[in-house]
């Protein structure tokens, strides 16, 4: 069996993508001759960290063309892809690409229906979610209550479909469930400060508080 072949056959046997340096400690278990090999740029026995120095690299070069590398934080992950799951992940692809379009569509045609006063709705909550993750340094998003991927609803690019969450929460959020109160929301958004707060020491606790107010304030009038 070709070296290529035998790196492979270890990631086969992974129920989920791992990370390189789980697949090195698997290849190693598997063939513990790897670490009593020569090291060709130092010349000396391969360590651990050096072995997993050449794997990355292999695979940033793309020299496993039967792999799918994950771009997940902090590290990233590989998978086998047999030639099914290839095709499979090829359609999931096409179909994400496609379905980004057909939505950025969807906002823009129920954008352009809006009344002007629900056009400035939107833009002043997209306004305050960018002045919130500017001096508090968070990611939140605007986030649709009900998705505009269902089609089980009809549900539209507008300001009483919207609520603002983290990138992480509206992951979590399930499709369908009730949009925050006014109250729900400006107490969401100051649980999430005061949280990120505790670890970045440096805001200026002044300042956010009446920052924060007025922020919460315009958010008020057009929620």
């Amino acid at each position: 069996m070709l070296k290529q072949d035998k790196y492979l056959d270890v990631l086969k046997k992974a129920d989920e993508p791992i990370t390189i340096l789980e697949w090195a400690n698997r290849l190693v278990e598997a063939y513990p001759a790897i670490l009593k090999q020569t090291n060709r740029q130092t010349n000396k026995p391969m360590t651990l960290q050096a072995f997993v120095t050449n794997l990355s690299l292999q695979v940033s070069k793309g020299e496993f063309p039967k792999i799918k590398v994950l771009d997940n934080k902090p590290y990233r992950k590989v998978m086998y892809l047999s030639e099914a799951k290839k095709n499979e992940v090829i359609k999931e692809e096409v179909h994400r690409d496609l379905l980004s379009v057909i939505l950025d569509e969807k906002v823009a045609l129920d954008t352009q229906k809006a009344t002007e006063y629900d056009r400035y709705r939107l833009e002043e909550l997209k306004s305050i979610t960018e002045q919130l993750n500017k001096y508090f340094s968070l990611n939140f998003v605007l986030h649709h209550a009900l998705s505009l991927k269902s089609e089980k609803n009809e549900a539209r690019h507008h300001a009483d479909n919207l609520q603002i969450l983290t990138v992480e929460h509206s992951l979590l959020k399930k499709d369908a469930e009730k949009k925050f109160s006014i109250e729900e929301q400006k107490a969401y958004i100051k649980r999430v400060i005061v949280v990120h707060m505790m670890i970045d020491k440096s805001m200026d606790m002044s300042l956010t508080d009446e920052v924060l107010e007025m922020l919460l304030d315009r958010l008020d009038k057009v929620y």
